[in-house]
């Protein structure tokens, strides 16, 4: 039997906590992030659009090609014809910079497109994108991601493509005969036929291709990362110290067989801190932060980055010290941008539309439709439209997703209510058209995922305030202590009703909340764990400012930058266990750079630490970016 398949493997990419507060006024809409309490100015969500711009030759050419392979390929001679058919190439011209210990570590440009061809064969009920079982992997005629020219020669492009087309038909067809096989073996308890692939509108959208001056991006920024990057190992008990920049511009254009013809673009960039360092027990330990960017212009100053490495390099150190977290349960407080990830992990890969037709999957709310499944305070949108939340981009923005449906605000969650589910262009029944939310990353099949989900409150409370109710919570529950829980490293879920229908996230800062007016204690060594109905219902409160969480998720159509909203969240209850940790021996050697042993630097004995820092790790990893 295979294992149960964990979705969504969130990795972070940065998370930004506003400094602003919402402010009173009416329950959310969809221009302005607030709760009903609070004082200051409305922290508002940008909705800029997307400038028009002139087709690309490849465009043409593109739907050239198309039109002549599906007049083959839909002819009635065939069994099956296609019906439909689409061409997608993803050109990406990027730049990956990292430095580690002051040094510049790696520094690399590339350029590459890819073509992506989706066949269906068959017709919109049944065709051969049915899953058997979760099966959205290649060999089922949509996406190939086959390496194309970099530059528009046509005979080229003519030839993989025509190449491509022969093999994804075949694939299709192929498919759909394990399809209708499988299907008659279908009973009437195995609820409603969805259909396959909805009807939807042809879309013509056309941005300017973008692009980025990434020799300009290059030379402004290798000397900072290495200085950034000796300020954040500025210690020796730091094993590792890594800043990285990725910057990309990615251009899409897409046509199919409907009339669609779209072209997109983006311009993404970040900056990574990571840092790295060992217990005395072994336990490795990290902290990262990193900060998203539209434009050159949204990435942070020096000034930031020397502060932001600081305090990372501080945390790592104090985190050394900390004791191992207990197992335990009780109640807690989910810091903004844990609680975004916490909605995003066990919600919101809950109501990817796939999931609710599939068989293997759990289908935890696929019945629940104008059902409370929150608590009646909270509401839920999923907003790809968003670019960015009082000043700060959101990482899960797009104007037209990979099915070429315009992207659009969807209200999960009204009151506590679900409203209904994130749809692609595989309908999902009472619902029969897309919601903009079709994504992949290139090479995979397309399926709903999420964008820019943004949790909203109308029971909210401030910091101090929220502190105190989870201290009279400590008190009434009689627990030794709450906890607290300020930065997230990222976690995952299990949908497939094989397993478990459980989800683990993994927390980097946590701190232990006393009711007798102790110090917070900060403990390491811990993961979140839980099922997802009992965990929604202990939510009892939340804060009145978001927090953002800015990453990319990894799911069925591969990773796809998502970005995640929430305020902070106080739970009756929350379950911890101790995460799994290696037991290496710290270094032996001492530390390079830091003194002699005996002077400051790194000394051992016999096994057995003296104290003072462990050395420098031989034959350093280096850091791949994303995760």
């Amino acid at each position: 039997m295979s294992p149960p398949r964990a979705l969504g493997a969130l990795a972070l990419m940065g998370a930004l906590a506003l400094a602003c507060r919402p402010g009173p006024g009416q329950p959310p809409d969809d221009r302005v992030w607030g709760p009903t309490r609070g004082k200051g100015p409305r922290i508002v969500m940008d909705r800029a659009k997307a400038d028009k711009g002139d087709p690309a030759a490849l465009l043409d050419m593109l739907e050239a090609e198309l039109q002549r392979n599906f007049a083959a390929l839909s002819s009635p001679d065939l069994d099956p014809p296609a019906y439909y058919m689409g061409y997608t190439v993803t050109a990406v011209d990027e730049l990956y910079l990292e430095a580690e210990d002051g040094a510049l570590l790696r520094e690399d440009r590339d350029r590459n497109r890819v073509l992506d061809i989706d066949v269906r064969v068959g017709d919109r009920q049944r065709d051969n994108s049915h899953s058997q079982g979760g099966d959205h992997g290649p060999g089922n005629g949509l996406g190939s991601g086959m390496p194309i020219t970099l530059d528009d020669v046509e005979l080229s492009l003519s030839q993989a493509i025509w190449l491509d087309t022969e093999t994804q038909y075949k694939a299709a067809v192929s498919k759909l005969r394990d399809v209708e096989s499988s299907e008659q073996l279908r009973s009437e308890d195995d609820g409603p036929v969805h259909p396959d692939f909805s009807k939807e509108k042809p879309t013509v959208h056309v941005e300017p291709e973008q692009s980025l001056d990434l020799a300009a991006t290059q030379e402004a920024w290798r000397d900072v990362l290495a200085e950034i990057s000796a300020e954040l190992g500025d210690d020796p008990l730091v094993l590792r110290s890594s800043v990285s920049l990725s910057a990309e511009a990615n251009n899409q254009f897409m046509v199919n067989t409907e009339g669609s013809r779209v072209q997109t673009g983006r311009v993404r960039l970040r900056i990574m801190l990571e840092a790295r360092a060992q217990a005395a027990d072994g336990m490795y330990l990290q902290r990262s932060e990193s900060f998203e960017a539209h434009t050159p212009e949204q990435l942070p100053d020096v000034e930031r980055l020397r502060a932001t490495a600081t305090r990372l390099r501080e945390e790592l150190l104090a985190l050394r010290k900390a004791p191992i977290a207990d197992p335990y349960t009780g109640p807690a407080i989910l810091e903004g941008r844990a609680a975004g990830v916490f909605f995003h992990e066990i919600f919101g890969h809950r109501l990817e539309g796939h999931r609710q037709k599939d068989d293997l999957e759990g289908q935890t709310f696929t019945d629940k439709l104008d059902r409370r499944v929150l608590p009646g305070f909270l509401d839920v949108v999923d907003d790809p439209t968003v670019t960015t939340l009082g000043g700060i981009p959101l990482s899960g923005h797009y104007f037209v997703d990979d099915e070429g449906v315009p992207a659009q605000r969807t209200l999960l969650v009204d009151r506590g209510r679900l409203k209904t589910f994130l749809l692609g262009r595989s309908p999902v029944l009472p619902f029969r058209r897309s919601n903009g939310h079709g994504r992949r990353a290139p090479g995979y099949q397309t399926v709903a995922r999420q964008g820019n989900l943004v949790v909203t409150s109308r029971k909210t409370y401030s910091s101090r305030e929220l502190r105190q109710e989870l201290i009279e919570e400590i008190k009434r529950q009689d627990r030794p202590y709450g906890l607290r829980f300020s930065d997230i490293d990222g976690g995952y879920t299990i949908t497939d009703r094989s397993g478990p229908q459980a989800f683990r996230v993994t927390p980097l800062m946590v701190y232990r909340v006393y009711a007798d007016g102790r110090p917070d204690e900060l403990v390491r060594g811990v993961e979140i764990v839980g099922t997802p109905l009992a965990s929604f219902d202990t939510i009892v409160a939340t804060g009145d400012e978001p927090g953002i969480f800015n990453g990319v998720c990894g799911a069925e159509s591969g990773w796809v930058p998502v970005s995640a909203v929430s305020p902070s969240l106080l739970l009756e209850s929350i379950e911890i266990e101790r995460a799994a940790h290696d037991r290496d021996r710290p270094p032996l050697l001492p530390a390079p750079g830091f003194g002699a042993p005996g002077s400051g630097g790194a000394s051992h004995t016999a096994g057995k630490s003296t104290g003072k820092a462990p050395a420098q790790t031989p034959g350093k990893k280096k850091s791949g970016g994303e995760g």
